[in-house]
């Protein structure tokens, strides 16, 4: 990969302030912080990724429940395409790519390379996917909600997952609880009781997933 973005590090003795800056668009003659001149001037170091095929079959689609943030969703997007999620639904207050900047700066484009649709009604959507088959997943902290990470859990490999996740602070709709077939909680430390939605849908996706590739290998 071929970049003109590097590390520069202020000649002020009492600075010394480092931060990368892309030389293609902006100079770099003058520190930021205090305004001395820029010396040290390191490439970024050409990123590499690697490819991915994950050994299951499981379809899993994402279904958002009420989602304020629109930067949340564009995350959860970016997620989403990552692990070649099928399908986006975006349920009731959620922002829609089709109508937020905010969203599309987050999302980086993937926006264009999931499937996403519009519900006024997350319970009704839960249910529509529930009649056609699929295991809907629930990510919510509640009284009878088994660990992510449990050796206890199902060794069972679905064939079609929707994981819903829910709004802040409100949390998942009751109604749409009702059709969960299964509730996982993130086991927490500290005082906080919930973790960014966006940060939360990461962990349960690639928990999942990687519980599902372990199961596949045994």
């Amino acid at each position: 990969m071929s970049n003109k973005v590097s590390f520069l590090e202020c000649t002020n003795p009492d600075c010394r302030f480092r931060f990368p800056l892309d030389l293609s668009i902006y100079e770099g003659k003058f520190c930021p912080r205090c305004g001395a001149n820029l010396g040290t001037i390191t490439p970024q170091i050409d990123q590499w990724q690697p490819g991915w095929e994950p050994n299951f079959d499981v379809r899993l689609v994402g279904v958002l429940d009420n989602i304020r943030s629109a930067q949340n969703v564009g995350s959860i997007f970016r997620t989403s395409e990552a692990v070649n999620l099928h399908h986006l639904y975006l349920c009731g207050l959620t922002p829609t790519p089709a109508s937020n900047i905010a969203l599309i700066k987050s999302s980086l484009g993937s926006e264009e390379r999931v499937a996403w649709s519009v519900h006024n009604n997350a319970v009704q959507a839960v249910n529509n996917l529930k009649s056609e088959g699929w295991q809907i997943i629930a990510l919510e902290c509640h009284p009878q909600a088994q660990n992510l990470f449990s050796s206890q859990r199902s060794n069972i490999i679905p064939e079609k997952v929707a994981l819903v996740v829910g709004n802040e602070p409100a949390g998942i709709d009751p109604g749409v609880l009702e059709l969960a077939d299964q509730v996982l909680y993130i086991p927490m430390a500290g005082q906080k009781t919930s973790i960014n939605v966006a940060v939360a849908y990461g962990v349960a996706v690639y928990g999942l997933i990687s519980s599902w590739s372990t199961l596949r290998s045994e």
